[in-house]
């Protein structure tokens, strides 16, 4: 039990809340760059849509490792990558990972060390799970075209999550054991906001 004094409430709370911010915040930003939402912004969406510069970061990565595998795949539009005529994989808002990288964000902030070191964390973690993210989606559109046959019990999406939260959770542990490094306090959890 001595791991709880170094448990903080008020770090928890903290982190739980901007994860929650930052996501929900993303739903209602997603609302505003739909052209069929009645909040559209034209300059929004033309400008800041950085939840449309995330799909196009998986779909060009996805039809990237789709050919790597050996399938040929194709963009069509801005949200669909097909293969062939008859197969195709539509990247909706929930597909983007937006609460895994919610999380990330809420974690780099939350926790303590300099502004080129949070940044440095904050983008690797973003691109790795992107790339996770890219290799699911074209693990499935191999899988449809190759006709394998699917689990009824963990779906594609439930896969991308236990290995997104695995890779923060090493991503996590590494950050903290190199933030106390360079702070040589072995001790302390992060916890400034």
């Amino acid at each position: 039990m001595n791991w709880i004094k170094y448990f903080s409430f008020s770090y928890v709370v903290k982190l739980i809340s901007l994860t929650v911010i930052l996501n929900y915040f993303s739903i209602a930003y997603h609302g505003l760059i739909s052209p069929e939402g009645e909040s559209y912004s034209r300059f929004l969406d033309q400008n800041i849509n950085y939840i449309q510069w995330t799909r196009n970061v998986l779909m060009y990565g996805s039809n990237l490792f789709t050919h790597l595998l050996g399938t040929p795949s194709y963009i069509s539009g801005t949200q669909i990558i097909k293969v062939g005529t008859h197969i195709e994989v539509d990247i909706w808002l929930p597909c983007l990972g937006i609460g895994i990288m919610s999380f990330w964000t809420a974690f780099i902030v939350t926790n303590n060390g300099t502004l080129m070191n949070k940044l440095k964390w904050w983008i690797m973690g973003l691109f790795f799970i992107c790339l996770i993210n890219c290799i699911r989606i074209a693990l499935l559109l191999v899988a449809l075209d190759h006709g394998w046959e699917q689990s009824h019990s963990l779906d594609h999406h439930d896969l991308f999550n236990i290995a997104a939260y695995e890779l923060i959770g090493i991503l996590m542990y590494c950050y903290n054991d190199g933030t106390q490094e360079d702070h040589g306090d072995a001790k302390a959890l992060p916890t400034t906001f």
